[in-house]
């Protein structure tokens, strides 16, 4: 009897053993699974430093339309807003006044052109007649000054008949330029004076410049020249070749920018008054790197870290970031020659967490 209790003791310590181990096991927290990554190797090279700012367009040659007399407006002969050229009628002022101004003219050049017709006839008689004593020298000096008056008013009878038919043709205003016609400023009927009416303005679209002025704390120290590199976006995002035409040689105090100016390559597809964004070298970030946009994080406190891999854990690097290139963040200090950058799994990632590289990655190149 003694030996089957012995035995029933040691049975139960046994199995008491057993599930405690059992639930060890189960307490125990199991090993985190490293996880797959891809990662872009990253060197260090001299990149340009931008910055970056609005441009606004504005025609490179506008150019006014007037009229050269005074009248009523009759008619317009244009869309507003359409490209015209050089010599298009654009508007039209009631003529009928300098039509009857020029017939009056033409029918005193023509009475004149009789008269001293008739004068030169009657020098040539009374210049026989004296060289054969018919007439006095008194007869001949009348008669030749009568023949100058009659010219001189004939000059000018004919200047009058040309100022009349300049004035008949300046009742068809002209395109002065090629460009974009811009909206009426009268409408027919209204009165049109010479001395004080725009009619319209024409801006040549194959001139047009970028004006932007970037503030002294951006420019810092850097020496802008007319060499200096600078770029135009649209607001699509399209480059359009650009280069520097204008860099005021000094700052407007009263807001602390630098005004200048870039023109555009002749087949740009900017509009005067449009919007563009600019950038402007100033300087070369020495040993930086391009790291994928994706790849870049931004604290709550404004700050920008990246995930570098190393020794098979995830590290968070605080570092340094300039502007987008392309598809790249160029980040100016924070990381060494050759660093791996994690470019996915970020929103999982902590600082040490066990990784491993895909085994689809690709070998990195250099970046």
């Amino acid at each position: 009897m003694m030996k089957l209790l012995l035995a029933a003791a040691a049975l139960s310590g046994l199995i008491v053993l057993n599930l405690s181990g059992c639930k060890s096991k189960q307490n125990a927290a199991p090993a985190a699974e490293p996880l797959p990554v891809k990662t872009v190797a990253v060197h260090a090279a001299d990149e340009p430093r931008w910055i970056e700012m609005l441009g606004q367009a504005e025609g490179g040659a506008e150019v006014e339309v007037r009229a050269q007399v005074s009248g009523i407006l009759k008619r317009l002969n244009y869309q507003e807003g359409d490209f015209v050229k050089a010599g298009d009628v654009l508007f039209e002022i009631e003529d009928a006044p300098f039509k009857a101004r020029l017939d009056s003219a033409r029918s005193t050049r023509k009475q004149y052109a009789d008269e001293l017709a008739q004068a030169e006839r009657e020098l040539k008689r009374t210049s026989t007649l004296y060289k054969t004593g018919a007439a006095s020298r008194k007869d001949f000096d009348d008669a030749q000054s009568t023949r100058n008056q009659k010219k001189f008013q004939f000059e000018q009878a004919k200047a009058d008949e040309k100022d009349a038919e300049i004035s008949l043709g300046w009742t068809r205003v002209l395109a002065p330029a090629s460009g974009y016609a811009s909206r009426a400023s009268l409408n027919p009927g209204s009165l049109i004076d010479a001395s004080s009416s725009l009619l319209a303005t024409i801006t040549q679209h194959d001139d047009v410049r970028i004006t932007f002025a970037p503030s002294d704390r951006d420019l810092g120290e850097s020496k802008v020249t007319l060499e200096s590199a600078v770029r135009v976006f649209t607001k699509n995002g399209k480059e359009i070749p650009a280069k520097l035409d204008y860099v005021a040689k000094s700052l407007d105090p009263s807001v602390g920018t630098r005004l200048m100016r870039a023109a555009l390559s002749a087949d740009h597809p900017v509009i005067p008054g449009e919007f563009v964004t600019v950038r402007l070298m100033v300087d070369v970030d020495k040993q930086a790197y391009r790291v994928p946009q994706k790849a870049v994080m931004q604290r709550p406190d404004g700050t920008y870290c990246v995930y570098v891999a190393a020794d098979g854990k995830a590290r968070l690097r605080t570092v340094t970031v300039g502007l987008w290139e392309g598809t790249d963040w160029i980040v100016r200090s924070g990381l060494k020659d050759g660093d791996l950058i994690i470019t996915n799994q970020l929103l999982r990632l902590q600082e040490g967490s066990p990784i491993r590289l895909s085994a689809n990655e690709a070998p990195t190149e250099k970046h």
